[in-house]
């Protein structure tokens, strides 16, 4: 079975539906391609899966797989029918320009796959057969160790360009934490560089920034530097139809996460056991569970194990199997996967 994952992008989205996924496939013996170019050998693979196609290129390649016979899954991460209009550059962009697009490429799709049930009910206006397939992680990270006593304690916010709207939520508690301690607690935000930090409001001068990060092997060595994990969210229906990725890798990490009580984290955050939520219109408490945590390494420890058996139901090498369901193989290759 030769199966190339077309990706969008370079970052979360392709690494989490395209990358992971062929990855899952190749160990059990699949011939796997993944990159955001389709280059000439691959265009006969007998599946493709495409990560948002939209573009006026990139569609009319669609198209022409379609007419070459082949298997086609078009997968959607995000809820691109609902872009919030505070993200005034992708929302104008959707709506004139590339909504039209997917929308007719939907119809050329054999299959819809999708991270979360939310945006499933959304897509299954628009195709029959649409499946959720959840973002999942290799099983050995939840092996990495974890020293939750260490000399400096990392507060850690992860920011990308679309949810740098959320920041403002808990800007409050991360200055104010950043004063907690001196010595012994940092606050570190991955994503933002420190301009557009302090413009969401987070000003404190000890505030450390790293700017936008490539690859996800760079933003997980950050990441991975967190004791305690803050991530706002407003509650919106772009958000609500997302997967809780944030909460996914700080449980495979043994981070205990702060996080607005929005869409799929309500599901998967069992509140003070894994994790902490905080009720939209209550962000003060942004600040309480930080002080908690901050105050309390017995408790850190308590909700990164908790946080980490959650984490255990998503690994990669058992999503595999329902991603092999999809491509059309229901028997194992035998040829050895290789991603590119």
């Amino acid at each position: 079975m030769k199966t190339f994952f077309w990706a969008a992008d370079e970052g979360g989205s392709g690494f989490y539906r395209c990358t992971m996924p062929g990855t899952g496939l190749a160990w059990r013996g699949h011939q796997v391609g993944a990159s955001t170019v389709m280059s000439a050998p691959w265009q006969d693979a007998d599946t493709i899966v495409g990560s948002r196609v939209c573009l006026p290129g990139p569609s009319r390649l669609w198209r022409h797989l379609h007419d070459e016979g082949r298997r086609l899954v078009l997968d959607l991460d995000d809820d691109y029918f609902h872009i919030d209009p505070s993200n005034e550059a992708a929302h104008r962009d959707w709506t004139t320009r590339l909504l039209p697009g997917l929308i007719d490429n939907l119809k050329y799709a054999d299959t819809v796959t999708v991270c979360s049930e939310t945006l499933a009910q959304v897509v299954r206006d628009y195709h029959d057969d649409v499946r959720v397939i959840e973002n999942g992680l290799p099983a050995q990270h939840l092996g990495l160790p974890r020293d939750y006593t260490p000399d400096m304690l990392t507060v850690g916010c992860a920011v990308t360009t679309s949810t740098l709207h959320e920041l403002p939520l808990a800007a409050r508690a991360l200055n104010r934490i950043a004063d907690y301690k001196p010595g012994k607690v940092e606050v570190l935000l991955v994503g933002p560089t420190g301009p557009q930090a302090r413009e969401a409001g987070v000003r404190h001068p000890r505030i450390g920034t790293t700017g936008w990060v490539d690859g996800f092997s760079a933003y997980a060595g950050w990441a991975y530097q967190f004791d305690v994990w803050v991530a706002p969210y407003r509650d919106t229906v772009f958000n609500r139809a997302k997967f809780p990725t944030k909460a996914l890798e700080a449980g495979f990490f043994g981070i205990p996460l702060i996080v607005s009580d929005v869409g799929a984290y309500r599901d998967w955050i069992t509140h003070e056991e894994n994790g902490f939520l905080v009720p939209s219109g209550q962000e003060h408490l942004f600040g309480k569970y930080l002080k908690q945590l901050v105050d309390d390494p017995a408790l850190r420890q308590s909700m990164g194990i908790a946080a980490r058996a959650r984490a255990s139901r998503n690994i990669l090498q058992a999503l595999s199997l329902r991603w092999e369901d999809v491509v059309g193989d229901q028997s194992l290759s035998h040829s050895t996967g290789a991603l590119p």
